[in-house]
């Protein structure tokens, strides 16, 4: 009788665990599709190229513009997981997703950004390399530069600055180490978003690199891939590639 009461709750314990990782893990989805491309929009105060071949996703500059350029999702997300690889050319661009963000009266896209830097050494100046972050420790000012950010969090048009490493943690020093370690300037690199509730979780090519809670931005809000905004000499040489959008979405 025993026995069979044992078994009973191992099949039940067995049963639930096995509905408790549906829940945890649905399947994943194409972030943009073909029929859902039209409903992005262009957002941010600057216009740039978007186009969808196949599973990628290409963003150019327009002209010389120094404000910053986004394609925004018409649905909004609040606890979901993104996955993607990314290729940047040159190295030196800036890029980044936002996620959990809005668009607000003056069509300034506001919030987390998920940084997609690469910062290639060879591109870099010895000021930038050596002496640039330095300096920067000396000042207040939250908008820190910080080397190799990729998998790290920018609080996009928010008071925040860094928010990992930033005001929800993290050691910049030890996360620049770690990124230049794993980033490929000039290759393709893997990112992965795991946002749930205040908790969000960042991986870069399979290695983990942000882990921090901050309620203030744990709201639903929309996803945007940016084209940043400079004085390009010749914009047609500067792209920013997104390949295998995925997500899913969490209860």
């Amino acid at each position: 009788m025993r026995l069979c009461i044992n078994l009973c709750l191992a099949m039940c314990l067995a049963t639930i665990a096995h509905l408790k990782a549906d829940v945890i893990d649905p399947p994943w989805q194409p972030l943009i599709t073909k029929s859902s491309f039209p409903d992005w929009s262009m957002e941010g105060e600057s216009n740039a190229d978007f186009r969808l071949q196949g599973n990628m996703i290409t963003g150019q500059p327009i002209g010389n513009n120094p404000k910053n350029a986004f394609l925004c999702s018409p649905s909004e997300y609040r606890n979901f997981e993104l996955r993607f690889s990314f290729r940047i050319n040159p190295a030196s661009l800036n890029s980044g997703v936002q996620f959990r963000s809005e668009v607000t009266e003056n069509n300034i896209v506001a919030g987390p950004q998920l940084e997609m830097d690469v910062q290639s050494p060879q591109d870099m100046s010895f000021f930038m390399r050596h002496l640039a972050d330095k300096l920067v420790r000396l000042s207040d000012n939250p908008w820190r530069l910080t080397l190799w950010p990729a998998g790290g969090v920018y609080g996009e048009a928010l008071e925040t600055g860094w928010i990992y490493p930033g005001v929800a943690g993290g050691d910049k020093t030890v996360f620049a180490t770690a990124g230049e370690r794993l980033t490929r300037p000039d290759s393709w690199n893997d990112l992965r978003l795991l946002a749930r509730g205040p908790h969000v979780q960042t991986w870069l090519n399979g290695e983990p690199r942000a882990d921090y809670q901050h309620g203030p931005t744990d709201k639903p809000g929309k996803i945007c891939l940016q084209v940043h905004g400079g004085n390009y000499e010749n914009p047609a040489d500067y792209a920013v590639i997104w390949r295998e959008l995925e997500i899913r979405v969490l209860e």
